[in-house]
C-alpha cells in the first residue's frame, strides 16, 4: 500500500512538473508552404487554407492524434437505430473569438449554408443524405438523413468546412478573410501571399489553452528559401519540409524532423473527354509506362510509397490492387491495340503550388517519351491552374487528393458522375450506384467489399493514374513542444508551447 501512494505521489509530481513546462506566452514563427486560397470554410478547396482554419474554427466532433472521433463542440451524439437522425449534445457557455454566444442556431446555420446550392460550396457532398438540420433549443442540434450514411460523422469531424463560424462574417464580406469561430485562435492579419497572424482567443473553452500568445504565419513558397529559414532560426516552425533536405536536417540537432504517413494520393489526372486519352487502353498504357519507383525518387527523394490505388497501406481501408507493373512493352501493346502505334502528343499540367508534381511531371514525360507520348509540360502558378482545370482546360495534370480519412472521401468527390471535384469527366454507372450503395451500409465488413469493387473498377477504368502516398513531413525547432504531425493532415497548434 505505501508504494502505491508513493508511486501515486510520483506520477503527481511527474505531471505537476509537466504542467510547470507548458510555459505560457510567446508567438510561433510559422513558415506555410503554400498561400492560403481564401478563408471561406465553404468556398475554398485548398489544404493551406484548411489548415489556417484548424486553429480558427471547431467542429462538433473532432478526430484525434490516433483518428478516432472525439468530442468537441458537442459533449456528446447519440445516432438513432436506424440511422436517419444524429443528435448532438453542445456545450454550454461557449462563444465565438468576437465575444457573441455560441449556440445550437449558428451550428444550424453554419451547416444551412454549406449544404445551401446558392453557396455553391464543393464540400456539400461531405452533408449527402442529410433532408433537415434543426436546432429545438440552444444545445441540441438534430440531423435528419433520407437513409444512413456511416461516412456523416467522420466527415464532421475531419473538415472544417462542416465546421461552425459565425455567420454574420457572410454579409459583412469579412468571411473570406477573417471567419470568426471558436477555436484557439483567431485571425488578426491577414496579407494575401504573404502573412496571416493567429492571435490567442480570449474565449477560448478550452480551459487554460493555448499556451501560445499567437501563431505569425509566413507564406515561404520556395523550399530551399523555407530550409535555409529554419535551420538559421528565422522561423520556428516548417509546413512540408523539403523531401531533398530531410536526411540532413533530421542529422541536426537543431531541427526536429516529425513524419506521419498521409491520408492522400498524388497521381495524374486525365480528361476524358476526347481525343486519345478518352479511350480506357490509352490510359491503361500510360499507367505501365510510368515508373512510379522513380517519380518517388524524384518527385519525393524517395519520401513516399508507391501506390496503384488511392488508399495507402496504413489505413484499415486499404486494398493494394495493383494491376499495372512498369511495362513499357505491354504499353506499346495497348497503344497499337487503341490506334496509336506510333504514339500521339500530349500535355502534362503541373503546379509551382506544388514543387513535387514538377519533378513527377518530367519523370513522366520521360517514362511516356519512350513509349512514343511526346509529352509537353505546363507548369501554371495556383491561381491559374485551379481555373484551368476546373473549366477542362488540360489533358493531364499532376497533384495530390489531401485530407482524407473514410473511403467515401477516397473516392465520392474525385469519381462520382457530375460531382465538383470530378475534373475528368469520369463517369461509371456501376461505381455510381456502389458508391450510393456505400453511403448507406454501416457494417465495417459489408462496407469495405463494395469499396473493393469501386476499387478496382476505378484503378481498372484509369481516369486517375496513382503514383504514390506521401510522408506528411514537418520540421522545427526543439524547443517547439507539444505538436504532433497527423495523418488527417490536420495543423493544430491549441497545444502547443514553446521551450526556449
Amino acid at each position: 500500500m505505501r508504494r502505491t501512494l508513493a508511486l501515486v505521489l510520483i506520477l503527481l509530481l511527474a505531471l505537476a512538473g509537466l504542467a510547470a513546462a507548458q510555459t505560457r506566452g510567446g508567438t510561433l514563427t510559422a513558415a506555410w508552404a503554400q498561400e492560403p486560397v481564401g478563408l471561406d470554410p465553404h468556398i475554398t478547396s485548398a489544404m493551406s487554407s484548411y489548415q489556417v482554419l484548424e486553429n480558427v474554427i471547431d467542429n462538433l466532433i473532432t478526430l484525434d492524434a490516433e483518428q478516432n472521433i472525439v468530442p468537441s463542440l458537442a459533449h456528446d451524439w447519440t445516432v438513432a437505430d436506424d440511422g436517419l437522425t444524429v443528435t448532438f449534445h453542445l456545450r454550454e457557455g461557449i462563444q465565438f473569438s468576437n465575444g457573441k454566444p455560441m449556440t445550437a442556431a449558428d451550428a444550424k446555420a453554419s451547416l444551412d449554408r454549406l449544404i445551401d446550392p446558392e453557396t455553391g460550396s464543393g464540400n456539400a457532398w461531405r452533408m449527402a443524405g442529410v433532408v433537415d438540420i434543426a436546432a429545438p433549443d440552444a444545445t441540441t442540434l438534430v440531423l435528419t438523413l433520407n437513409g444512413p450514411n456511416p461516412g456523416l460523422l467522420g466527415h464532421l469531424a475531419s473538415s472544417k468546412a462542416l465546421g461552425v463560424f459565425d455567420v454574420a462574417g457572410v454579409a459583412d464580406g469579412s468571411i473570406n478573410t477573417r471567419p470568426v469561430g471558436t477555436g484557439p485562435f483567431m485571425i488578426s492579419d491577414f496579407q494575401a501571399g504573404t502573412r496571416v497572424l493567429l492571435e490567442r482567443n480570449p474565449f477560448y473553452w478550452r480551459e487554460g489553452l493555448p499556451y501560445l500568445d499567437a501563431v505569425d504565419i509566413r507564406i515561404i513558397g520556395d523550399e530551399n528559401v523555407r530550409r535555409s529559414a529554419l535551420v538559421t532560426g528565422e522561423i520556428d516552425w516548417a509546413f512540408w519540409v523539403p523531401a531533398q533536405a530531410v536526411a540532413e536536417l533530421d542529422a541536426r540537432p537543431d531541427v526536429v524532423i516529425d513524419s506521419v504517413p498521409a491520408g492522400q494520393y498524388y497521381y495524374i489526372g486525365v480528361n476524358m473527354t476526347e481525343g486519345p486519352l478518352a479511350d480506357q487502353r490509352v490510359r491503361q498504357a500510360i499507367s505501365f509506362a510510368v515508373n512510379r519507383d522513380n517519380v518517388v525518387a524524384a518527385a519525393e527523394f524517395g519520401l513516399a510509397q508507391v501506390t496503384q490505388d488511392p488508399i495507402p497501406s496504413t489505413s484499415a481501408w486499404a486494398f493494394g490492387y495493383a494491376p499495372y507493373g512498369y511495362d513499357p512493352a505491354r504499353a506499346r501493346e495497348l497503344l497499337a491495340a487503341a490506334g496509336y502505334p506510333n504514339g500521339f502528343e500530349m500535355e502534362i499540367m503541373p503546379t509551382t503550388f506544388v514543387e513535387a508534381s514538377i519533378r513527377a511531371a518530367q519523370v513522366i514525360q520521360a517514362d511516356l517519351a519512350a513509349v512514343g507520348i511526346r509529352a509537353t509540360i505546363r507548369t501554371l502558378e495556383w491561381a491559374e491552374w485551379l481555373q484551368e482545370q476546373g473549366e477542362g482546360n488540360y489533358d493531364t495534370y499532376v497533384c495530390s487528393w489531401n485530407g482524407l480519412v473514410d473511403p467515401d472521401d477516397f473516392y465520392y468527390a474525385q469519381h462520382r458522375t457530375g460531382e465538383v471535384f470530378n475534373f475528368t469527366g469520369y463517369s461509371n454507372p456501376t461505381v455510381d450506384s456502389l458508391l450510393d450503395e456505400a453511403r448507406l451500409v454501416t457494417d465495417f465488413d459489408e462496407r469495405k467489399a463494395i469499396y473493393a469493387q469501386v476499387n478496382q473498377a476505378i484503378v481498372d477504368d484509369a481516369p486517375y493514374i496513382y503514383l504514390y502516398n506521401e510522408l506528411w513531413t514537418h520540421g522545427y525547432r526543439p524547443y517547439v513542444r507539444g505538436f504532433g504531425a497527423r495523418s488527417d493532415q490536420a495543423v493544430r497548434f491549441v497545444e502547443t508551447w514553446l521551450d526556449r
